[in-house]
């Protein structure tokens, strides 16, 4: 809730009622005494303005004594302020405290609506999360990220989790990331990208991915232009994840096979990749924007520039290409027409069936060359 919300919700109804008490009490009182004093009194109570001046820090019990009623009908009027005061001032006092309160509540159960921008919005929860969000703290320390976690953990869990990154930007909405409504008071309209994880702790691994397809397909129904990464258990669902417009799917423990083979045919090739992928490493892979003077360069010339200039090793390009979405207009079958439109498609950089696509391009040609929007994979 912004500043002019939070206004809002003071001057409520009853607020409201409140403060016209209080200005009608004024505007009353202010003009009775000033006919029981203005001719007796006339050097205190020379006009109006004095009189609302003696009024508002009678109720507000301040007490200048600056100006008093020396004439019995204004001593009444004076009393008759001060015990209404002090009833419209608690009163008042009361009710902000109250929305306060209960403001800061809500939020604490993640009901109350959060207003970021470009942030990241992580739904579901399993024994990743909290690596994943902090491993996202230690690669953006330059500019930590904004993240807002959406589930239903339990209050006392939530309240651990906010408690360890409570020194960075992380809150808590409590829902159904599957529904609009939570996501809404995520700020969806305004995040950069959803992360959806297997709810594990509420469901079984075959459930999971099934709330990962269903939030899927709704967020991109509502917010095709949204960025979706999908992390699944089953490798078998990564199809129909993929059907339901997901920008980047990740399947549990996709390379532990890979991992195993390599360690017997090609000794400490585990330990090599857990360095590139570390966030506590000194050395390890990431992308980085290629200076737009190097567009219409070749490769090799870039690869050279990072390795001059900024001490890294070029190992590609990626891209991420946008679809025209027109996957549905093509027929069924392999026709040589849907090929060629599909293949001059691709070489203008647009992509079918998919909102966008990454293309990653490793160890291209020296002569290769580099395009739009294109960035440099990096050993850094």
């Amino acid at each position: 809730m912004n500043f002019f919300e939070t206004l809002k919700s003071i001057f409520s109804r009853t607020i409201f009622r409140i403060f016209l008490s209080l200005a009608l009490l004024t505007v009353v009182a202010a003009t009775l005494v000033l006919h029981f004093e203005g001719v007796e009194n006339p050097g205190e109570y020379s006009g109006l303005w004095d009189s609302v001046w003696w009024t508002l820090v009678t109720v507000f019990t301040v007490g200048y004594g600056d100006i008093r009623p020396i004439t019995t009908g204004g001593r009444v009027i004076g009393i008759l302020v001060m015990t209404s005061g002090v009833i419209l001032v608690s009163l008042i006092t009361a009710s902000i405290s109250s929305i306060l309160v209960t403001k800061k509540i809500r939020e604490e159960q993640g009901l109350e609506s959060i207003n970021f921008e470009d942030h990241i919005i992580i739904c579901g929860w399993n024994n990743r999360a909290e690596s994943i969000i902090e491993t996202f703290f230690q690669l953006a320390k330059q500019k930590p990220p904004k993240i807002i976690m959406v589930n239903e953990l339990p209050e006392d869990e939530i309240n651990s989790i906010l408690d360890r990154f409570s020194k960075n930007k992380v809150k808590f909405i409590r829902g159904d990331y599957t529904r609009n409504a939570p996501l809404e008071r995520a700020g969806i309209k305004e995040a950069k990208t959803i992360i959806l994880l297997p709810n594990l702790f509420q469901y079984d691994a075959l459930v999971a991915d099934e709330k990962t397809l269903l939030a899927t397909l709704n967020i991109k129904s509502s917010y095709p232009k949204k960025k979706v990464i999908a992390f699944i258990m089953n490798p078998e669902n990564e199809i129909h994840v993929k059907r339901a417009r997901a920008d980047e799917v990740i399947v549990s423990d996709q390379f532990v096979d890979y991992f195993v083979a390599s360690d017997v045919l090609e000794p400490g090739m585990s330990n090599i990749v857990s360095k590139l992928l570390s966030a506590k490493s000194d050395h390890r892979l990431s992308t980085v924007v290629i200076p737009s003077r190097f567009r219409g360069k070749t490769f090799a010339e870039v690869a050279q520039f990072f390795k001059n200039q900024h001490h890294m090793v070029a190992l590609g390009v990626l891209a991420e290409v946008e679809s025209i979405g027109m996957g549905d207009f093509l027929s069924s079958d392999s026709s040589h027409l849907d090929a060629f439109i599909e293949r001059k498609l691709k070489e203008a950089g647009k992509t079918l069936g998919e909102e966008n696509k990454t293309i990653v391009n490793l160890n291209p040609e020296d002569e290769y060359i580099i395009r739009e929007n294109e960035k440099a994979i990096v050993l850094v």
